[in-house]
């Protein structure tokens, strides 16, 4: 069975289910856990949660969108485990506006929450990683990324982490470290109505919705010694929706 034992994990953004499910699935094969969130609610929530598990889990509040919020979490991971193995890079906030009612501030914003953290986390972890000759980094993306009408804003910034994950992955190469993407669709989600969820299922071709489990599942993998051979690549869980996104709105 894939072991986590002695690995260190670090995932990113924790507010829901998903962040929840890939803590609990990955700790559950050995790893030792570290969430981060800007919010402190959120950490706290998470952190009782895996305890609840008896998982003892180190939560950080902090900004990683900031590059001091970033060097903060990842020298608190250090002074108590000492290495970062694994890193997922998880925010993610929808933002939907006409293009013409967008204000600069709103374009701004969609950076700073959906590709800022990954880029200072990134920067502050590699070395470490390069320095352990191991790493395992795993970014989280939406298909909107794909194409919606007014998610201009939103669509770009998940875009532009296709990019980041691909040239990542060519720098760290030789380092023994992967860098992989992977594209979540319509997840099931307890703030999600029968109706809502019967109504997004109906347009995908497995006709149901995915489980944070799904996620978690695909994330596990990218972070196992299984994928050593696989960096730089996208993996959709998505039910199929990716094969004709744009028709199926």
């Amino acid at each position: 069975m894939e072991t986590f034992k002695d690995r260190v994990v670090l995932i990113e953004s924790v507010g829901d289910e998903i962040g929840y499910a890939m803590a609990l699935m990955m700790a559950k094969k050995g790893a030792k856990i570290a969430v981060l969130d800007v919010n402190g609610k959120n950490t706290s929530h998470m952190v009782s949660k895996l305890r609840e598990n008896k998982i003892d889990a180190l939560g950080i509040t902090a900004d990683p969108a900031d590059c001091t919020g970033a060097k903060q979490a990842i020298s608190t991971i250090m002074e108590k485990y000492g290495r970062i193995d694994i890193l997922v890079n998880n925010s993610d906030l929808m933002m939907e506006n006409d293009i013409v009612a967008t204000k600069a501030q709103d374009w701004y914003q969609g950076a700073k929450n959906n590709i800022d953290p990954a880029f200072f986390l990134c920067r502050e972890v590699i070395p470490i990683m390069r320095k352990q000759g191991y790493g395992r980094i795993i970014n989280i993306g939406s298909i909107e990324y794909l194409g919606l009408p007014h998610t201009s804003v939103y669509s770009a910034a998940k875009s532009s982490m296709l990019g980041f994950t691909r040239s990542l992955a060519l720098e760290t190469a030789k380092d023994n470290i992967t860098v992989n993407w992977v594209v979540k669709g319509n997840i099931k989600s307890l703030k999600m109505s029968e109706e809502q969820a019967e109504t997004l299922a109906a347009k995908i071709p497995v006709k149901k919705l995915g489980t944070p489990d799904d996620v978690a599942g695909a994330v596990t993998f990218f972070a196992s010694e299984t994928s050593k051979f696989i960096t730089g690549q996208t993996f959709f869980v998505c039910g199929g929706k990716s094969l004709y996104f744009s028709m199926s709105i």
